[in-house]
């Protein structure tokens, strides 16, 4: 294993690819500070742009955008009280009343400091747990491919905004949508409606490009005359170190939770902002001032959130599945590139899969220094007019999915996926689904398929205690929710 970090750290190094690990990066920071747009939106707008690079520069490209992005919402959190990304909302809360009272440097310094520990913690974590699951996962055949797929699937269910009955039918269209193409056992089409180009199914890529920045390009257009708030700049940023002395155990404690939240498919670093923010004020001396300008809610919150970003991977490498929106978008470019999730990733293709591992570890280094460099004009690239926001991140959906296929049916696919996605949000239908769905049906119907040849009687498949354990996750994912509103409401009972 030493041997295969050393090689991972050598090919961080190499000349282009520390070059689009910094331009990630850049890019994700971007991303994140402009109120709306994401990081499941920056790594789909340059996912198509990867392919024209190695599978290691592509993978460390958007690995610097990922952690770019969900660090870089928190910047227009603090300085305009508007979160960059749904993830920086306990952070606004602190943030801004820090800033009202003088104190924006010391927030930003804060924010910048808690989200590379963070993200270094679940990078180490990522580096040294993703070989061990990988080792577990070797045990891995059709059956438990099978219930893996359906957990996952469960899971990003039940986590749709507390809605089951939204999230089951967002999960069963896009299964749905899953099989349009060629049946790949029988090899005749489905749902092509003639239509040759439909027959090697609907291209991924472009399906996630439209369903998660056009969305917030028509609520931009539809918001064109509403004013913004007052933008205010920092121009003394320094590190209170007295602060984070304080905050020693804050920065442990929060770090854990994002990893494991993390780990958990489409939990997502919102989940693990507001979960960390939580346990910070019950924890603290003086949870009377969380929201009030209080220093340890934006360390729990930006170092939770942050350390989602590695625990996200460890799930999507050893078993395939995405332990977030933007993960999820991963798992289609790590395939595009030939490299297919699971145990054997470590073994058949182990020096781009360490340069992703330790590349991790060396973004989120680079991301303190970039950000405190970034946070000093912050408040002149929040200025840039929403015409020319809308313009450059249209084009740049179009020319990515167009030079996928060089086909005009994935243009059209991204633009209807769009329409799809602005209406699903407007009636606050979750999209995380769709992302999941559309990648694992695939594997799903696979492993049913093997499955079925492997055992004439289904019941069979429960003799391997793996597929025990993951039928347990399933159940547990679905009961869940109802679990929480029993414990919610026997605390409004008391």
């Amino acid at each position: 294993m030493l041997q295969n970090i050393i090689l991972g750290f050598a090919g961080v190094f190499t000349g282009v690819n520390f070059i689009f690990m910094i331009l990630g990066i850049v890019i994700g920071i971007i991303f994140g500070a402009l109120p709306g747009f994401s990081a499941t939106m920056g790594v789909a707008v340059f996912v198509p742009f990867s392919y024209i690079l190695g599978p290691g520069a592509a993978m460390l490209l958007l690995s610097g955008i990922y952690c770019g992005a969900v660090y870089g919402g928190s910047i227009p959190a603090v300085l305009v009280g508007i979160p960059g990304t749904p993830a920086s909302v306990p952070t606004a809360m602190d943030g801004r009343a820090m800033l009202e009272k003088g104190e924006g440097g010391k927030a930003l310094a804060l924010v910048t400091f808690a989200s590379a520990i963070g993200g270094l913690g679940s990078s180490i974590a990522l580096l040294f747990c993703a070989p061990l699951l990988a080792v577990i996962a070797m045990r891995v055949g059709p059956p438990e491919q099978m219930m893996i797929a359906i957990f996952g699937l469960s899971v990003v269910s039940m986590l749709s905004e507390g809605n089951l009955a939204k999230g089951l039918l967002v999960c069963l269209v896009a299964l749905v949508l899953a099989t349009v193409g060629q049946d790949p056992i029988l090899g005749f089409p489905r749902f092509t409606f003639g239509n040759y180009q439909l027959a090697g199914g609907l291209n991924v890529v472009a399906v996630l490009i439209g369903l998660f920045s056009l969305p917030e390009v028509f609520n931009m257009i539809q918001n064109m005359n509403q004013d913004n708030k007052k933008i205010s700049t920092v121009s003394h940023i320094k590190l209170p170190w007295k602060i984070i002395e304080n905050n020693l155990w804050n920065l442990l404690c929060s770090t854990v939770i994002g990893i494991i939240i993390g780990i958990i498919p489409a939990a997502g670093p919102d989940i693990a902002s507001f979960l960390s923010y939580n346990e910070a004020k019950k924890r603290s001396k003086t949870p009377e001032l969380f929201g009030h300008g209080n220093p340890e809610g934006i360390i729990a919150s930006e170092t939770a959130n942050n350390g989602v970003t590695g625990g996200s991977l460890i799930p999507l490498l050893t078993l395939g599945i995405p332990g977030s929106a933007p993960a999820a978008i991963f798992l289609g470019a790590m395939i595009i590139h030939g490299l297919r999730p699971g145990p054997l990733l470590f073994i058949q293709h182990a020096s781009e899969v360490y340069t992703l591992l330790c590349g991790f570890a060396v973004i989120n280094l680079l991301l303190f220094f970039i950000g405190m460099l970034f946070c000093k004009i912050a408040g002149k690239i929040l200025l840039i007019p929403k015409q020319v926001l809308i313009t450059v991140i249209v084009v740049l959906a179009i020319v990515g999915s167009y030079s996928i296929q060089q086909n005009i049916m994935d243009v059209i696919t991204m633009f209807i996926a769009g329409i799809a996605g602005y209406f699903m949000v407007k009636y606050d239908y979750p999209l995380s689904p769709v992302a999941l769905a559309l990648l694992l049906g695939p594997m799903l119907e696979e492993a049913i398929t093997l499955t079925g040849t492997m055992y004439s009687n289904f019941l069979m498949i429960f003799t391997r205690p793996l597929t025990d354990l993951f039928t347990l996750f399933i159940v547990v994912s679905f009961l869940w929710p109802v679990i929480v509103k029993k414990m919610k409401r026997g605390k409004i009972l008391k």
